[in-house]
């Protein structure tokens, strides 16, 4: 048996290393939320001593006004409600690009290109007095529509490039079979594409679930706020609670975590999904 070259062994090598350098802070975070305020200053890189479990008393939360469990309610309804919209309307969108033929098509797609060339925080002081005149300040859909408008173009451009792949023969035959574009959409397209798909709820989650700009001006109410903009309730004007903040950041970490590894394993099982199936 051929034994691994000195490339191989520098390319392990070199991804251990990058594992160890993205994994680092979050176990330091971990671990930070351990520790008292005190000695997360005087002791910054040390392990805790004992397990110091204050930090996560959501009761001390409420008594000083910051709800961390409203927070979190309010950053799961707006990604999941957001999530479900680009999804739909970005699939729907990203087949009829890919596979339909229409006139003004080429236009739309450059369209969206010119989109992503847009930075969408320089438009924060007309989005604020649009929602405003919509009444939907501190509203759940003051985010929603803003964030289904600022994330679609990626998604629909990811998944024509995606549906693109998907080869024509085999639509022609379910066609043939009394199929529509709806029923072969959904039945053959859908199930080869869940890589696709999951990349685009991956990569929208973590961009919507961390947003903070947007949420910060628009949600102006304490108990509409995300959780981004909740976290800020732990800073004074000249200090900050760091034991309770990281607690905070700690648990606001594990639903992106959560959702990566719900759904990444459908990048790879999407490949061989759908069509090769009997």
């Amino acid at each position: 048996m051929r034994k691994p070259g000195i490339g191989h062994t520098i390319i392990h090598a070199l991804l251990i290393l990058w594992a160890i350098l993205q994994l680092y802070p979050v176990v330091w975070l971990a671990l930070s939320t351990l520790k008292p305020t005190a000695d997360i200053l005087s002791r910054i890189f040390a392990p805790p001593t004992s397990l110091y479990l204050s930090n996560y008393d959501l009761q001390l939360f409420s008594q000083r006004g910051i709800l961390i469990s409203v927070y979190f309610l309010n950053s799961t309804i707006v990604t999941l409600t957001t999530l479900t919209v680009l999804t739909i309307v970005g699939l729907l969108a990203g087949y009829a690009m890919a596979k339909l033929n229409g006139p003004g098509k080429n236009v739309i797609l450059i369209a969206l290109v010119g989109m992503l060339g847009i930075p969408v925080h320089a438009l924060i002081i007309p989005l604020y007095y649009f929602v405003a005149q919509l009444k939907l300040l501190s509203n759940h859909w003051g985010l929603i529509l803003p964030y289904v408008a600022f994330f679609l173009p990626f998604s629909i451009l990811l998944l024509q490039t995606y549906f693109r792949q998907f080869p024509d023969e085999i639509m022609e035959a379910a066609k043939i079979d009394g199929g529509n574009h709806l029923q072969v959409f959904g039945r053959i397209v859908m199930p080869v594409s869940l890589g696709g798909i999951a990349t685009v709820l991956i990569i929208n989650f973590l961009g919507i679930w961390n947003e903070f700009l947007f949420s910060l001006v628009i949600m102006k109410n304490n108990h509409a706020k995300t959780l981004p903009v909740g976290l800020m309730s732990f800073r004074g004007p000249y200090n900050a609670d760091w034991g309770p903040m990281l607690a905070a950041m700690f648990m606001a970490t594990i639903p992106p975590l959560l959702f990566y590894f719900i759904f990444h394993r459908k990048i790879i099982s999407g490949i061989t999904a759908g069509s090769l199936k009997e």
